[in-house]
């Protein structure tokens, strides 16, 4: 096939290329598609991956301590001990945020019709103004809405049931992950050549290193936010006189911290709204005390312990951790500062493979 341009000149495209190129679209095409049905298979995949991989060197170092040497059983004793962990703090934090929230959904007409009658500036301005009708008709939504709280629940269930299968999915991959990870990286180094192989392995190990820094700095970040959050509760517990539970609040600041950037937003919340059950003053106080954490943390604990850990900048861990947010949301901020690192280690190792020394890349960047 010929095509002709202005100049007279002529493009030669033969029928094959343009054959190629349609069946290499109609492939793209079908790819997106079918990325498209399984991306939620996807995810769970990538998220079991990083767990792996993060749970790791406490599987290895199991493995090294027990007589029989199994990687099979030290990975069932990291699980145990894991999933115990995880079932304990449930089992502190539950029942009493479940109390606090019903006691307060329930006492939230009664509060609502009591505002008539106090004796404060609310209060006053409410009878001013004559909305007293409008609380009433308030108090009423209320009641409709969640006075029966059988139906949200039964609509919700079927939410509940999908977390919950994929959460014993991503248990089960990452514990099968766990157990044949090795035997995965020995057979992708076998396939490479054999000059190449310590030096592949090198990069690989590399690679590794940086997703478990990233995970080990994570958990000295989030466990930082959980530790002030836990002494600013005890100290507003004596001194406002309420009473709430300081080590499960600070529980959930840690479990929310490992997630990168947004992950103390969630918590924060979480805390700030069980606290407001509790006492006004003392939810406006950790609401403050939250804000100010968090700036801080975000423009210097975060970037400089994850720069250290990567290899990274701190300016570059707060780009990546921003933009994988924008894109994928959690699971994008939670992977885009160790895919970054793995980036900068494959990038450098093709630097200084293609210029082994300085005055070669001077010359190759003068050339």
């Amino acid at each position: 096939m010929a095509i002709f341009g202005k100049t007279n000149s002529v493009v030669s495209v033969s029928t094959r290329t343009i054959v190629k190129f349609i069946v290499l679209a109609v492939v793209a095409f079908l790819l997106l598609k079918i990325i498209g049905q399984v991306s939620h298979q996807l995810k769970l995949i990538f998220v079991s991956m990083l767990l792996a991989i993060g749970l790791n060197p406490a599987v290895g170092w199991i493995t090294k301590r027990i007589k029989s040497k199994s990687r099979l059983r030290a990975t069932g004793v990291a699980y145990v001990i894991v999933i115990s962990l995880l079932v304990g703090f449930m089992a502190i934090v539950a029942p009493p945020l479940v109390k606090q929230t019903s006691r307060f959904i329930s006492g939230i007409p009664d509060n609502l019709n009591n505002l008539k009658y106090q004796d404060t500036a609310f209060a006053r301005t409410i009878r001013r103004y004559q909305l007293e009708d409008d609380i009433d008709e308030l108090r009423q939504n209320f009641n409709q809405r969640f006075g029966n709280v059988s139906k949200p629940i039964i609509n919700t269930a079927g939410r509940v049931g999908s977390i919950i299968v994929s959460t014993i999915t991503v248990l089960i991959l990452t514990f099968m992950m766990l157990v044949e990870g090795p035997l995965w990286v020995d057979k992708f180094i076998a396939l490479q050549p054999e000059s190449e192989r310590k030096k592949r392995r090198e990069v690989v190990n590399r690679m590794y290193k940086v997703v478990t820094n990233f995970f080990n700095g994570q958990v000295l970040i989030a466990f930082i936010a959980a530790t002030f959050a836990a002494i600013t509760l005890f100290v507003l517990n004596s001194l406002l006189g309420v009473s709430v539970n300081p080590i499960a609040l600070s529980g959930i600041v840690f479990i929310f911290g490992l997630i990168p950037l947004i992950g103390n937003i969630i918590g924060s919340g979480v805390v700030v709204l069980v606290c407001l059950m509790s006492s006004l003053p003392m939810a406006a106080i950790m609401l403050g005390f939250f804000i100010l954490y968090q700036q801080i943390e975000n423009a210097t604990l975060q970037p400089y312990i994850h720069s250290r850990s990567n290899q990274l900048t701190p300016l570059t861990v707060f780009i990546v951790a921003i933009i994988g947010a924008s894109l994928a949301g959690i699971l994008g901020a939670l992977a885009a500062i160790p895919i970054a690192g793995c980036i900068k280690v494959l990038l450098d190792e093709y630097i200084i493979g293609k210029f082994p020394t300085l005055e070669s890349f001077d010359k190759h960047i003068k050339s």
